[in-house]
């Protein structure tokens, strides 16, 4: 009766093994099933399902929708989810782009988001005006100085239509957001930054003034200084205005009637 029963219990114990081994099959079995679909899914999914039909582009005024694709790299018969776009290379050909997104709607539409940029100032090099976005961006060539922009004045920068300006000084752009922050904080609108001698930055205010700072040093107390002279000046008056000389202990600016360049 023992050995019976013993027999029974190692049988018992057998079969239970086996079922664990065959469920573990089955479930291993399964999941590799589900891999190799889902793995078959994203390969149909990003060469034969989901070709690009339409393509289209908003929220220019500067270029059309034509101009945009024509040029964004994307055509009909892409994948709609592995096609992108270059900026870099929309911007040298369409400069006042100054973002685009790609949206895209199944089954398979694109809409490029695409963002102007706007002339915010322009850099003087060889005589003629490359106008910039606030960003830094160079988005047109000028033979004449645009009216609505102001002008820099700096040695060291290169400008190439639809990039980013560069310099080759390490503090040249971080001087000339300075100088226009500190402007726009106290309500002076600019007219002209001349970087061109560190011993004499020049900044040209409101059609009237042109300001020697001399070097960038204690640039915020001098635009202070500057802007209670300009509203001690009679309204009608134009000419330089000196604050070369200014220290925190020799706070003294002069002014010089004339007329400005």
């Amino acid at each position: 009766m023992k050995r019976t029963q013993a027999n029974d219990e190692f049988l018992r114990k057998r079969e239970a093994r086996r079922r664990k081994i065959r469920r573990r099959r089955i479930i291993s079995g399964l999941i590799f099933f589900l891999v190799a679909l889902i793995a078959v899914g994203a390969v149909l999914s990003l060469t034969v399902l989901f070709p690009i039909e339409t393509i289209s582009a908003q929220g220019s005024e500067k270029y059309s929708s034509e101009e945009i694709v024509s040029v964004c790299g994307i055509k009909k018969g892409d994948n709609l989810f592995v096609s992108s776009v270059s900026e870099a290379q929309i911007k040298e050909k369409l400069p006042y782009i100054e973002s685009i997104e790609i949206e895209r709607r199944l089954p398979g539409t694109v809409v490029l988001k695409v963002k102007d940029a706007a002339e915010y100032a322009c850099y003087l090099i060889e005589g003629k005006y490359y106008a910039v976005s606030e960003s830094g961006q160079v988005l047109n060539v000028y033979e004449q100085k645009p009216q609505e922009l102001f002008e820099i004045r700096t040695a060291d920068v290169k400008c190439v239509l639809g990039r980013t300006a560069e310099f080759s000084g390490e503090n040249t752009i971080g001087l000339i957001d300075e100088i226009t922050s500190l402007a726009s904080e106290y309500s002076l609108s600019l007219d002209r930054i001349d970087l061109t001698d560190e011993l004499a930055v020049t900044v040209n205010v409101e059609q009237r003034f042109s300001v020697n700072f001399g070097t960038s040093n204690n640039l915020e107390e001098k635009f202070a200084h500057l802007s209670g002279m300009i509203k001690n000046i009679d309204g009608g008056k134009t000419g330089k205005i000196n604050l070369s000389m200014w220290t925190s202990i020799n706070t003294q600016g002069t002014f010089t009637e004339g007329s400005v360049e």
